[in-house]
């Protein structure tokens, strides 16, 4: 899942979490389609963040799924040959790529 702008929103993207007001009032719950009419109220609603399924917006300065892989393998390449710290390295990978699916 991830946390985006509503301005970055999308007609087919799917709330991954309930849009609230800020006294905790439900205005969509999750699973629910976005669509241009729901946007443009959510906006004029004063909802600034949404929760939307996946990972749809690459957002400027976020690194992509591969990136952040690459950079995980560069750290531990002077441990390469220690398999404790091998198996840590693909635990982290494993966690960074179930995060990548949410």
């Amino acid at each position: 899942m991830q946390s985006i702008p509503i301005s970055l929103a999308a007609p087919e993207m799917i709330l991954a979490k309930a849009v609230k007001t800020e006294d905790g009032k439900i205005l969509c719950g999750p699973g629910v389609e976005l669509t241009a009419e729901l946007i443009s109220r959510l906006s004029k609603s004063g909802v600034h963040v949404v929760v939307v399924k996946g990972h749809p917006v690459q957002m400027p300065g976020e690194k992509s799924l591969a990136e952040m892989i690459k950079e995980l393998e560069e750290r531990f390449a002077k441990v390469k040959d220690d398999p404790v710290l091998r198996a840590l390295m693909r635990l982290i990978a494993e966690h960074i790529i179930e995060e990548a699916k949410t």
